[in-house]
């Protein structure tokens, strides 16, 4: 019988988990026995994991919080020195947080002023992140994921930079799972599908289009993902469980990268 996966004495830092599957991931880690710290902008979003990892019954001194933009190099700095100096060491990098466009751009999502936001949050700061957390990593042989999407790997004339972004997050992920070998850090990739999280609602779209584009976005399994499922494969993901796993991306997505139109015959 397999053993069950336990995160006791682990660190993990989870970015943009002030909501979303980034918030439902740091639930789990605590749940399974990891000390986290969590990322966001939102205050609010902020009180609220903690508040729900509090809920579990995990207690205070398990949890750290940090407040700011990955754009900003201190955010970035402070989710490093903060964790080592609060728990010691850093097990687990979740580079999850992301964003389609840059506020009140949607209507304009060509613009060169969201290209440089969209690759500063989804790309730049994840590499920045991933290179502050490697000489932390490399002490304990942890291990990395990104938070990509399927979009990655299908085109979206509506946010173009944002699956560009993530396509490049892609072939990061590979790369740098090339170079983090030999010093035993393994990365990988989860590329969620259509998930129920706050990420299109944050972006100004009204409920009655998402609820038009649920109906209109061909899932095969038929329905969204949860945030909580998500967060079940980080768990998997991060762990002992999947230790010969790196380099690799991996698609939750209710089966949209195998939908395609069916020619009818008769």
């Amino acid at each position: 019988m397999s053993s069950k996966i336990d995160y006791s004495g682990k660190v993990v830092i989870i970015t943009g988990s002030s909501a979303g599957i980034g918030q439902a991931a740091a639930v789990l880690f605590a749940k399974y026995g990891a000390s986290v710290t969590i990322h966001g902008r939102s205050e609010d979003g902020i009180k609220k994991t903690v508040d729900l990892i509090l809920e579990s019954g995990i207690p205070k001194e398990r949890i750290h919080s940090v407040r700011g933009s990955v754009t900003e190099e201190k955010t970035l700095k402070a989710l490093i020195d903060e964790t080592v100096s609060k728990f010691g060491k850093i097990d687990v990098l979740i580079n999850n947080v992301g964003i389609a466009s840059k506020e009140g751009m949607v209507a304009n999502p060509r613009s060169m002023e969201n290209l440089d936001y969209v690759l500063d949050v989804n790309l730049k700061s994840i590499i920045h992140l991933t290179e502050l957390a490697i000489p932390h990593l490399e002490k304990i042989k942890g291990n990395i994921i990104n938070v990509s999407s399927v979009g990655s790997q299908k085109t979206s004339p509506t946010m173009p930079f944002y699956v560009i972004a993530k396509a490049a997050l892609d072939h990061f992920a590979r790369n740098y799972a090339a170079i983090l070998a030999p010093q035993g850090i393994r990365i990988n990739n989860l590329n969620p599908g259509a998930t129920r999280t706050s990420f299109i609602a944050r972006h100004g779209i009204p409920d009655a289009v998402v609820e038009k584009m649920t109906k209109d976005f061909k899932i095969p399994l038929g329905r969204w993902g949860t945030s909580e499922e998500m967060g079940e494969f980080l768990i998997f993901m991060a762990s002992d469980k999947a230790s010969y796993m790196t380099g690799q991306i991996i698609n939750v997505d209710g089966g949209v990268l195998i939908d395609s139109p069916t020619i009818k015959f008769d």
